[in-house]
């Protein structure tokens, strides 16, 4: 196996045609949005804003900044909560012009298809072309196998997908990739980063790195990049090990991994990713969509450990978990919106929402065995809301989006009143083994408090949502001082401090405490082989190292 491989040098660009935003009025007035993300922490500022459109002009602008020192925030679709893409000074380097479908290939080893694109095309048009297969564009272009795989694809009858399903489906490839994005269906089928092929990155003195996976692995941690002018870069990959858990917090590492998964949840300190292939599913021509109703959580809970046990005969694509505030919710806006939740009651608690797929002559086993567990815990598929179409799961996400939509909308109220006021969401997750001691740790300290909060979420990955709601600026301060107190809980149980929203620039403190000072230390020293001027997303993920920190950004 090697450790080796070597970077290109791509043809400098001519930058006369590409947009650049210099006028500070005019980043300031049109460009606002360009200088923050849905974290809203941070005021962001840039000296310019770059929007390169191809693998050259974003090689030469990088090559030029570093010549020049000049620090450089990547920018994505800005749909970040970490405000890992707001820029602090410098330049700001947008993806969006870079959109554009490469190509379609076929494994025939492995039997699956897998679509290229450009880093900034949104998901959510990347799974229109999958799935509607709008991809005859791509006609004629390639290599030959590629437009192979491309006729196949477009003459096989069956439905393809891309199964990892992030929440946020605006956003683009490459934030998917450079922050290992996840959701509801990361309980069967992982995060993004099981299901990449092969990225391109641009380093930051404007080389280029082409990873297929399964081509570079790590000797005794080591791997070696050999630059386009014949010098060579030699680094160790972090020694700490990951937690048994989903997991979005710091560089990926082990002993043997493939250099691909060292890039892939790299918030882009280490480069900048210009293109992405992802492999996709078959779509299940059967799904069933389910949200069952429990007397108490406790039911809830104990549904979803043996649904997610080895010997269950019902395979969940996902499991999400809504808690006794956030039935409250659902119950007051579908009430406000004239909708009706079927099989509801007022003994209701707790609701378990989850899908699997089937066949058809293995539906009535699932279902028995699926009555059996509800039973098992109080509850049954007569007091559950069940369909068996794309239609009703539809519908049961509305549902579902009730409960963002009022906690949002109860701290935009707030916030009128008090500054200072925003919501504080967690984000951690604690391996299968701690999610009743960690519910409990939540739910007692919260209410001993008196705080008002909401928990639902990824219940699947033992990935729960809480939702602090201060209702004055010293409870803004308490529930900070509670993000902190559950993070080192959920480090003491094994989990992590970040399950799928990274860490950017506002969860450093909370990455050392997962990983500690020696941990930081290994990755700075992994940036640093790779960005050794410091200049690529200065300050996400671990903290400027003392020689670069007081340098004046151009």
């Amino acid at each position: 196996m090697a450790n080796e491989i070597r970077a290109y040098k791509p043809r400098d660009a001519d930058l006369s045609k590409m947009k650049v935003v210099t006028d500070p009025k005019e980043i300031a007035d049109s460009y606002g949005l360009y200088l923050d993300d849905e974290s809203h922490s941070f005021d962001g500022h840039a000296d310019q804003i770059v929007f390169p459109s191809t693998e050259e002009e974003l090689a030469t602008v990088l090559k030029n900044a570093y010549g020049r020192a000049q620090q450089i925030t990547i920018q994505g679709g800005r749909t970040g909560l970490t405000g890992g893409a707001v820029p602090l000074g410098g330049v700001a380097l947008n993806l969006e012009k870079m959109k554009q479908l490469l190509y379609v290939s076929y494994s025939s080893e492995e039997q699956f298809y897998s679509v290229a694109a450009q880093s900034g095309m949104s998901l959510e048009d990347l799974i229109k072309a999958v799935t509607s297969k709008a991809l005859g564009v791509l006609r004629g272009k390639g290599t030959r196998e590629q437009q192979q795989a491309l006729e196949k694809f477009l003459a096989d009858p069956r439905s393809y997908y891309f199964p990892v399903d992030p929440t946020e489906t605006t956003a683009w490839l490459g934030g998917l990739v450079a922050c290992n994005a996840s959701g509801a269906r990361t309980f069967r089928y992982g995060a993004v980063r099981n299901w990449v092929r092969r990225i391109k990155v641009v380093l930051v003195n404007g080389d280029v790195l082409d990873i297929e996976r399964g081509k570079v692995f790590a000797q005794d941690r080591k791997f070696r990049v050999v630059l386009s002018n014949g010098s060579k870069i030699e680094f160790l990959v972090p020694s700490y090990s990951m937690p048994k858990t989903k997991n979005a917090a710091g560089l990926y590492t082990k002993p043997d991994m493939d250099l691909i998964d060292l890039f892939i949840g790299s918030e882009g300190i280490l480069g900048v990713v210009t293109e992405v292939e992802l492999i996709l599913a078959e779509m299940p021509k059967n799904i069933m969509s389910v949200m069952a109703f429990f007397p108490s959580e406790d039911d809830a809970v104990g549904f979803v450990y043996d649904a997610r046990s080895d010997s269950s005969k019902v395979r969940m694509d996902f499991l999400e978990y809504f808690g006794p505030t956030a039935l409250k919710m659902i119950r007051e806006k579908a009430s406000s919106a004239g909708i009706k939740v079927p099989a509801m009651t007022d003994r209701t608690q707790a609701i378990v929402f989850f899908e699997f797929p089937y066949r058809d002559e293995e539906m009535e086993e699932k279902v028995m065995a699926l009555e059996e567990m509800l039973n098992s815990h109080n509850s049954s598929s007569e007091s559950s809301w069940a369909g068996l179409d794309r239609t009703e799961l539809e519908k049961m996400k509305v549902v579902r989006h009730f409960v963002p939509e009022t906690i949002n909308a109860i701290i935009a109220k707030r916030k009128q009143e008090y500054h200072e006021v925003h919501k504080i969401g967690t984000d951690m997750a604690v391996p299968d083994q701690a999610l009743r001691e960690y519910l409990k740790f939540y739910h007692d300290t919260l209410e001993r408090q008196g705080m008002e909060y909401v928990v639902f979420g990824h219940i699947g990955n033992n990935h729960l949502h809480v939702n602090m709601m201060p209702r004055n600026n010293e409870e803004v301060e308490q529930g900070m001082e509670n993000y902190m107190l559950f993070a080192r809980k959920a480090v003491e149980l094994g989990g992590t401090v970040a399950a799928e929203h990274g860490i950017g620039k506002l969860k450093r403190a909370f990455l050392e405490m997962m990983y500690g000072p020696k941990g930081i230390s290994e990755m700075q020293a992994v940036k640093k082989a790779l960005d050794p001027k410091w200049l690529l997303n200065p300050g996400d993920m671990v903290p400027v190292p003392r020689e670069f920190s007081q340098r004046k950004v151009q």
